[in-house]
């Protein structure tokens, strides 16, 4: 581990409590937290690029 990587590092402060729960998640799957972080993150864009192009709905009534 700990090999050259062409990932961009990002920082976020998180409460103790949430930084153990990841940790107990991260362990669970026998991966990082950082593997963790980085799919909950991808899958928040995925919905959020979604949402964005989904269709306007307007009402004309």
């Amino acid at each position: 581990m700990g090999g050259k990587t062409d990932l961009d590092r990002v920082v976020a402060y998180i409460p103790a409590e949430v930084k153990r729960e990841l940790e107990a998640w991260a362990e669970a799957e026998e991966r990082s937290v950082s593997w963790v972080v980085a799919k909950l993150i991808d899958k928040a864009l995925q919905e959020r690029r979604q949402s964005q192009q989904a269709p306007k709905v307007v009402n004309l009534r």
